[in-house]
């Protein structure tokens, strides 16, 4: 846990870093900057760090707000390079909010803006973007631009996202190999820098890649260690367990499907999109378990 005294001695970047990373203890650094500090670019940071970890927790109308706020600092602290980092992480979010236009025009103007390293980040956000748009190619031509550029400054965790990106690109486009080298190396770069929460992330996405080659018994296997590994770091996301009924389904596990999905709703803060795929994910399982009744409710609120 980062205390008060250590709040005030973290340095800016590792609190974006903190944000994916133990996002509670990042969020009590932003809020502790907020509360204690007048000066606009560490304020640009510490509305960042919270708009990302409450994007990540679902909560995308504050998240965007505290980009937003962010932003106005970055550009008030005379700051271009930052200004266009936290403006591309407003325009992720945007994007991630369903107003593509308006995210992809803020991702565009900041790639404009940026250079160096921070160029680098920029282009990976919008390559994340982009794939998540199906423009895969556009995806992986910013992302070996991104790529140069992180290696080029020795930013391994950045290098790990980077990869983690890419190894999602080739896999929507089935370059399952491709895929298993970027994210086996993206998760090395996280253990070795600490960031344990994307180090498990990785490892979802490595079962990810065994369920496209049909491989169950070792999708269900990864899977099972990163729900071990997520539970000391949080509530595991949403995703994992969409993930696991679709891996349980395949393997004809109904009702172990549906206590993946009692577990998952339990949690708090559930994004919608996510709770409809769980609760499709119920119908489905409970119309193959001869439980048509709850198929039929599921479905509807799905």
């Amino acid at each position: 846990m980062v205390g008060p005294t250590s709040a005030r001695d973290l340095d800016p970047d590792a609190l974006l870093a903190l944000a994916l990373s133990r996002p509670q203890d990042a969020l009590v650094v932003a809020h502790d900057w907020q509360a204690t500090t007048a000066d606009a670019r560490l304020l640009s940071y510490a509305h960042q760090a919270a708009g990302i970890v409450h994007r990540e927790n679902g909560e995308t109308p504050l998240a965007i707000s505290e980009l937003r706020t962010g932003w106005r600092r970055a550009r008030s602290s005379d700051d271009p390079e930052r200004a266009a980092d936290v403006r591309a992480t407003l325009g992720a979010t945007l994007v991630m909010d369903g107003r593509t236009r308006t995210g992809l025009a803020h991702l565009d103007a900041a790639v404009a803006a940026a250079s160096g390293p921070v160029l680098a980040t920029v282009l990976m956000r919008r390559a994340f973007i982009l794939s998540q748009l199906g423009r895969h190619d556009r995806a992986l031509d910013d992302m070996a631009r991104a790529l140069r550029g992180l290696r080029k400054a020795g930013d391994p965790v950045w290098v790990g996202r980077a990869l983690t990106n890419r190894g999602l690109i080739h896999l929507a486009r089935g370059s399952l190999a491709r895929a298993e080298q970027d994210i086996l190396q993206a998760e090395q770069l996280f253990h070795a820098a600490g960031q344990e929460l994307e180090a498990v992330d990785a490892l979802e996405h490595q079962g990810l890649i065994a369920f496209r080659r049909g491989d169950l018994p070792r999708t269900l296997s990864l899977y099972d260690e990163a729900a071990r590994r997520y539970a000391p770091l949080g509530p595991p996301p949403p995703e994992l367990a969409i993930d696991r009924c679709a891996a349980l389904m395949a393997a004809g596990l109904a009702d172990d499907t549906l206590a993946v999905v009692d577990e998952a709703l339990a949690a708090p803060d559930i994004q919608p999109r996510s709770r409809a795929e769980l609760l499709l994910s119920a119908a489905n399982a409970a119309l193959a378990s001869g439980d048509p009744a709850r198929a039929l409710d599921a479905a509807r609120q799905a």
